[in-house]
C-alpha cells in the first residue's frame, strides 16, 4: 500500500493520501460496521417493547420490507 503523509511548514501532519482501492476498502468496512451497530440497535428495542419497556413504535416485518423496498 502507498501511503503518503502530508505536513505543513512546522513537520505537523495535516493529511494522508491513500489509493482509491483502499479507501473503498475501509468504506465497505465502515458500512459493515455501521449496520452491525443498526442491528444490535434494533434488537435491543424489540426487546425492550417486549419487557414492555419500548418507547418505539414497532412495525410489522412486512411494513418494513415495504419502506426499505421503495
Amino acid at each position: 500500500m502507498d501511503i503518503q503523509v502530508v505536513t505543513n511548514e512546522k513537520g505537523k501532519k495535516t493529511a494522508v493520501l491513500i489509493p482509491i482501492s483502499e479507501w473503498e476498502a475501509i468504506q465497505k468496512r465502515l458500512n459493515t460496521l455501521q449496520l452491525y451497530d443498526e442491528f444490535e440497535s434494533s434488537i435491543k428495542d424489540i426487546k425492550d417493547d417486549i419487557a414492555g419497556k419500548g418507547k418505539t413504535k414497532l412495525m410489522s416485518a412486512k411494513n418494513l420490507f415495504r419502506e426499505h423496498r421503495d
